[in-house]
């Protein structure tokens, strides 16, 4: 009985030899460094969709501003913003340009009370707003010409055709196209652009002609 229990004993107390902890230390590793690859995949997955989410998310709020203004504009002008200067497109001119200017009616005082002007920074690629003399307001940056239509303002037909007469008001359409993320700043793919991607708005004034 004793050299059975002696026995036993020593069976029980067995461990593992080294080729064994070799591989379960060697499966125990693979496994860690797997989840690890995982876990920084789903970081770096995270991180791509906020920063596309965040453009996407800054372009949104500034064309529903933009939106909101031209509707509620008494006479709005697309041309030219150097400095304070604002030049208007000439009438029987293809109304087409880099600024646009939003004047609004005081109802009270039966005048034109303040303008509103957006314009694009076509060397810096950034779309701006101002109020009369203020300080300018960054609606939207990292913009890119890929169309001719893009950081411009147009008024527009029904049909969508550049207009040149200024009779009757007219539809203004612009064009934001983005190649590059924001939060954070990320520069990928051939020619830092990544997955081409725009946002459009066409909008008139809801505000009748005549005081």
């Amino acid at each position: 009985m004793k050299i059975l229990s002696s026995s036993r004993t020593v069976c029980l107390r067995r461990g593992f030899t080294l080729a064994e902890l070799m591989i379960s230390m060697s499966i125990f590793s693979m496994v860690t460094i797997g989840l690890i690859a995982i876990h920084l995949f789903g970081q770096r997955y995270d991180q791509l969709v906020l920063s596309k989410l965040g453009a996407s998310d800054q372009s949104r709020v500034g064309l529903n501003k933009m939106l909101q203004d031209i509707r509620t504009a008494k006479t709005v002008r697309v041309g030219t913003l150097s400095g304070s200067t604002f030049t208007p497109i000439a009438n029987g001119t293809a109304q087409q340009g880099t600024a646009l200017k939003l004047s609004f009616f005081n109802y009270s005082s039966a005048a034109i009370s303040n303008s509103i002007y957006y314009y694009f920074d076509t060397a810096n690629n950034q779309l701006w707003r101002q109020v009369d003399a203020g300080t300018p307001t960054l609606l939207a940056s990292h913009l890119t010409n890929i169309t001719p239509n893009s950081m411009t303002f147009r008024v527009e037909d029904y049909r969508g055709d550049t207009v040149t007469d200024l009779t009757h008001k007219g539809v203004i359409s612009t064009v934001l196209e983005y190649a590059q993320y924001q939060y954070p700043l990320t520069s990928v793919g051939p020619g830092l652009k990544y997955d081409y991607y725009k946002t459009e708005l066409k909008a008139a004034s809801h505000v009748p002609d005549g005081p």
